[in-house]
């Protein structure tokens, strides 16, 4: 009898050792990267004459914490990847934890020409044709809609017809600005040239 009532009170000593040695420590940690995720956020510029000369900087998210990658290729501290030939790229940011989200990323291929006529077309259509800007019917926010409206802008800025635009304090153009948009124009006013 004292045989059974030790083994007894052996497999309970085992028993309630099992059930006091498993704690929350035997679960496993929650993910550190769920519900991580960033709204990639980024400035590039176009490659120009079918070169190696676009680029791409991150602007968001940013931080001594983060690292970038272009692709396959190794992980950065800098947010900026240059000499860039025209293609498609995926940008991946990674946090100190490990986590990551990507952006997928063109580079077009400008006409020297055409890179010209854009940046003429950033610097002096502000708030009345970009950014969301509809003056006249006309929004210069997408390749397509400059290349689309090539003759009104040279209507406009070039020849002054019906009057010059852009308005004061720019108008007109000078000289050498308005023979750009001229050379483009003859050029085939394509975003290739």
């Amino acid at each position: 009898m004292s045989m059974l009532l030790t083994s007894r009170l052996l497999v309970f000593s085992f028993a309630l050792t099992i059930f006091f040695s498993c704690s929350k420590n035997d679960e496993p940690a929650p993910d550190p990267c769920n519900g991580v995720s960033y709204d990639v956020q980024y400035f590039k510029t176009e490659a120009v004459g079918n070169l190696n000369n676009g680029s791409i900087s991150i602007n968001y998210p940013v931080g001594d914490t983060i690292s970038y990658q272009l692709n396959s290729g190794s992980f950065q501290t800098s947010p900026n990847f240059t000499n860039l030939s025209p293609g498609n790229y995926v940008v991946t940011v990674k946090n100190q934890k490990g986590c990551t989200d990507t952006a997928q990323i063109s580079i077009l291929n400008y006409g020297p020409k055409y890179a010209v006529v854009k940046q003429l077309i950033t610097g002096y259509c502000g708030p009345c044709h970009l950014n969301g800007g509809n003056s006249g019917g006309k929004n210069f926010d997408t390749d397509a809609s400059i290349i689309s409206s090539w003759d009104r802008i040279k209507a406009r800025a070039v020849d002054g017809t019906p009057s010059f635009m852009p308005q004061a304090p720019n108008s007109p153009l000078s000289t050498v600005d308005k023979q750009k948009i001229t050379d483009w124009v003859n050029a085939g006013h394509r975003q290739s040239d």
